[in-house]
């Protein structure tokens, strides 16, 4: 059940940007090179919350394959939440100089990867590759060694979004094709939002966000 209570009517337009940009920390590595593999990553948003940490482990092979593993699951992982404008940190000097072109790709293995990393970032509106210090990637490093440990996969569960937390009761004021109620539908729908919209108002009865709303089930 939920709570009722005085709900301001806000233009939610940062909902709508929640997960537009975000930052991506990547690791990947093997023990003997090779060897036993997992890649890694944590998404973070504008603000440094956590939005979606995993880590794959990947059986026998090389620190390379890791590394470029760990961007694409990544990149994926930043599309499925809708990022448009993304920024990558790579503790690996190889990879970062290969993905912006100071490098070529000569392991006939990692070329594929290279090819499928360079395809998801030209999908984005925006994605830089930028170089980062082992010792400021420690997150990514550690749920890699739990993968490493584990011999199996790591998720990082985000406990504020459990179902039974109270719901955020949300009121959103239309102005014009209502992208942002549009997308924190989205959001609510996907699981990424504990809320729902109890109040949509707008002054201008024509804009095609009031139809949105309405074949959405909501009243205006």
């Amino acid at each position: 059940m939920v709570t009722s209570y005085h709900l301001p009517v806000t233009n939610f337009s940062g909902v709508g940007a929640l997960a537009e940009e975000i930052t991506a920390y990547t690791d990947g590595g093997s023990r003997g090179n090779p060897g036993p593999a997992a890649a890694g990553f944590v998404l973070t948003d504008t603000m440094g919350a956590q939005l979606q940490a995993e880590a794959f482990f990947l059986g026998k092979t090389t620190n390379n394959v890791a590394e470029y593993t760990a961007i694409i699951k990544a990149l994926e992982a930043a599309k499925g939440l809708g990022g448009k404008k993304v920024m990558v940190f790579s503790d690996s000097e190889l990879l970062v100089r290969q993905l912006n072109g100071q490098y070529k790709v000569k392991s006939e293995q990692v070329r594929p990867l290279y090819k499928q990393a360079t395809a998801l970032i030209n999908e984005f509106e925006s994605c830089k590759v930028r170089h980062i210090a082992r010792e400021k990637n420690k997150e990514a490093d550690k749920l890699v060694n739990q993968a490493l440990n584990l011999e199996s996969d790591v998720e990082v569960k985000d406990e504020s979004a459990e179902p039974n937390k109270k719901k955020v009761r949300l009121g959103v004021l239309i102005s014009g094709g209502g992208t942002t109620l549009m997308n924190i539908l989205e959001y609510i729908k996907t699981g990424r939002l504990n809320a729902e919209v109890a109040v949509v108002i707008s002054s201008r009865s024509t804009v095609s966000g009031v139809e949105k709303a309405k074949k959405a089930g909501l009243d205006v």
